[in-house]
């Protein structure tokens, strides 16, 4: 008997990064350009696929995964890659300051934990550094 044949089998579902956004890597640096034309930096912290959950109408409250729920419509966020990130002060003026504020590690945590799609984080305006 081989350790497989035990184990109850797994399915898997591949996800790829939406077209045009950047690949990267958890603990990567991204800078981002901005609409007032300053460069950001921002960490990945994490990849994520979430799903939306629905409180039920009966006592005690649980939740359910909206996809469990619908079942001609498409769910939020359904197949949709996120990015958990932490985003740092100050902007820059262009990428190579940015560049340099992460070599440099001059950089102040503004916040942690937010959560934004893939689709955000364009190869147009976004740069992956890796340290």
């Amino acid at each position: 008997m081989f350790l497989s044949d035990a184990l109850p089998a797994v399915t898997s579902r591949y996800s790829a990064f939406p077209e045009g956004c950047l690949e990267c890597r958890i603990g990567d640096y991204m800078i981002r350009r901005h609409a007032d034309s300053l460069w950001y930096v921002y960490r990945l912290e994490d990849i994520l696929s979430v799903k939306r959950l629905v409180p039920s109408q009966t006592r005690p409250m649980m939740l359910i995964a909206e996809e469990d729920l619908l079942d001609s419509m498409t769910p939020a966020y359904f197949a949709e890659v996120q990015f958990l990130v932490s985003v740092f002060d100050p902007g820059h003026a262009d990428e190579s300051l940015a560049r340099q504020a992460i070599q440099n590690k001059a950089m102040i945590k503004r916040a942690q934990g937010l959560l934004r799609a893939a689709r955000e984080f364009s190869r147009t305006d976004c740069r992956v550094v890796r340290t």
